[in-house]
């Protein structure tokens, strides 16, 4: 009769690690964030200013990099998009999906991202945020926007004449992520493989009107136009964040006012998991009683 509550714990343990093992993910409501992200892959996101651990990156890298640090941080019943920017338009690549069981490919599509998919040189980045939030706007439960780019508008584009924005029927959040240095950089130029083959030249691009009283325009060097993504926030919305660190982009894609309220499928199959630990351990320790016993036998 002395060993039976010992005896009762190691059943009980066993029961909880079988109803762990069989237990189905429980409907529960939960703060969780829905995003669209959008990578834009114009060859001004080419310039390799961003750097980690000493390795120079470009500035699509930095950008990826960021996002598949914040993916693994991002709570289950969360759900990730992936669209890119080039010329006049956003282009949707994967809906969202739930992150936790669509982890692998989701990295896998982020790492694919590559400026070879640009489909055109031009870069008018208006153009590319307006038509990302139409496309967020049409979805089933309209995903948040992390929108990442440098800003670097070809052929240039002043605020005072950016294209008009119109609000779509349902609200779009979101945040947009400037990326970049602000020290102007040559801007490489590849061929249609994706080879290096030189920098662009001032005669090569689209320079701005000049005036006698402005400074000659270098478009064919590229800086984080961060004027530009600040006004198009406020335009469209949005706001606007510095990416320039991973706490950066975590604080932006966790920002609070981005996260939802859904019914999501929660795994609590470790809350059985755990008291059935704290069983076991009670178990196998040894009883101060026993141990007493113990000496005095030896003793004798």
């Amino acid at each position: 009769m002395k060993r039976w509550p010992r005896d009762w714990l190691l059943a009980l343990a066993t029961l909880l690690l079988v109803l762990a093992a069989l237990l189905p993910p429980v409907t529960m409501e939960r703060r969780v964030f829905s995003h669209m992200l959008v990578f834009d892959i114009t060859q001004s996101m080419n310039v390799a200013d961003q750097s980690i651990d000493g390795a120079s990156l470009t500035r699509l890298a930095w950008g990826k990099r960021m996002a598949l640090q914040a993916l693994a941080e991002l709570p289950c019943g969360s759900r990730l998009g992936l669209s890119v920017f080039a010329s006049r338009r956003t282009l949707m690549v994967l809906a969202p999906v739930e992150i936790c069981a669509n982890y692998d490919e989701l990295e896998q599509a982020i790492n694919k991202v590559d400026s070879r998919m640009a489909w055109n040189q031009a870069s008018v980045i208006a153009r590319g945020l307006y038509t990302a939030i139409e496309a967020a706007a049409e979805l089933p439960q309209p995903p948040s926007l992390l929108f990442i780019s440098d800003g670097h508008s070809a052929p240039p584009v002043d605020e005072e004449n950016m294209p008009e924005f119109s609000l779509p029927p349902a609200p779009v959040r979101g945040v947009v992520m400037g990326v970049g240095s602000l020290m102007p950089q040559p801007i490489p130029r590849s061929d249609s493989s994706g080879r290096f083959i030189g920098w662009w030249e001032a005669d090569q691009v689209v320079q701005r009107s000049r005036s006698e009283d402005a400074p000659d325009s270098q478009e064919h060097l590229s800086s984080l136009h961060e004027r530009h993504l600040q006004a198009l926030a406020r335009v469209t919305g949005l706001t606007y964040a510095r990416i320039d660190s991973a706490a950066a982009f975590r604080r932006a894609s966790q920002d609070p006012a981005l996260a939802q309220t859904l019914r999501v499928p929660t795994d609590v199959r470790w809350m059985p998991a755990l008291v059935a630990t704290l069983l076991l351990t009670m178990f196998f320790l040894p009883r101060r009683a026993d141990v007493s016993f113990d000496r005095v036998q030896t003793s004798a």
